[in-house]
């Protein structure tokens, strides 16, 4: 009988090498464990020295440093402004009777209606001078302070986008200056020339005239912002051609926002005008 019990405890394996024992499944557990921590100390970042792994260029800089560069940047686009105004301001009057004379007919008086109006608005004709021809450097500017905090790729996206939004300024201003105000000047004058006579204050004429082609030389930076928005993911190209009607709509819209045309003429150029330029901003996707 004790020989038998001696012959099935020889059969039984105290090894721990069975499958199933509690110190091989210890070990597994211990074993997938440590490759859990070793995947995550590869997703996650150290504790120490956080930050080591930003993109090259990049840097850290308390917000009073970014605020005061910001102050800097600003001093310098407004001394830059201020500089041209005091260049353009000699010579304003002569601009202002130029103008008066290509968008005014001769029978129409110039007219002010208060001591300072001529004053103003020859300052204004001053400063929005300074902003056409100042514009490649208020970009600049604004370029500089964005571009320490981009990474290289978005760094050489805005250097393609900086002189595209000066051509696309003076592509809008110009659309302004040579179709829109005509048209809207002489309808707008032929209508009123039926029932009174036209009396046109100088102030009123020339802040038209400025908003018009500061108005639709900033309007022509809309295919620059489509593309910025795209890249960072904001809203996706698909979207934007399977919502080709929704966006015409606000175009047009937009466009009868920036354009003070009762005849409606002046707004149909516009609301044209942004659709091409979505659609030309469609294009430059490709490309840029």
């Amino acid at each position: 009988m004790s020989s038998q019990l001696f012959d099935e405890l020889d059969k039984l394996d105290f090894s721990g090498s069975s499958s199933g024992s509690p110190s091989d499944s210890s070990s597994e557990t211990a074993k997938s464990a440590d490759e859990s921590a070793s995947a995550a100390s590869q997703i996650l970042p150290p504790h120490e020295g956080f930050g080591n792994t930003r993109p090259a260029g990049d840097y850290q800089e308390h917000v009073v440093d970014h605020l005061k560069e910001l102050r800097n940047r600003i001093i310098i686009a407004g001394a830059a402004l201020l500089i041209g105004a005091l260049i353009a301001y000699p010579f304003s009057g002569d601009a202002i009777a130029y103008l008066w004379e290509q968008f005014i007919p001769e029978s129409v008086v110039m007219s002010i209606y208060s001591p300072t109006e001529y004053l103003m608005t020859r300052l204004k004709l001053s400063v929005a001078a300074a902003i056409c021809v100042f514009f490649p450097l208020l970009m600049y500017e604004l370029f500089a302070f964005m571009s320490r905090g981009l990474y290289k790729n978005e760094r050489k996206f805005l250097i393609k986008v900086v002189p595209l939004s000066f051509i696309l300024f003076i592509l809008g201003a110009a659309l302004a200056y040579f179709v829109v105000l005509p048209l809207f000047m002489n309808y707008v004058l032929f209508y009123s020339d039926q029932t009174a006579v036209a009396q046109i204050g100088l102030g009123e004429t020339f802040n038209t005239i400025i908003s018009l082609v500061l108005g639709f030389g900033l309007v022509f930076q809309i295919p620059l912002l489509m593309v910025s928005v795209v890249r960072m993911g904001i809203v996706s190209e698909k979207t934007l051609r399977k919502g080709r009607l929704v966006v015409y709509g606000s175009l047009i819209g937009f466009a009868f926002l920036i354009s003070p045309d009762p005849t409606l003429v002046s707004q149909l150029i516009a609301g044209v005008a942004l659709i091409i330029l979505f659609e030309f901003s469609l294009i430059l996707l490709k490309f840029v």
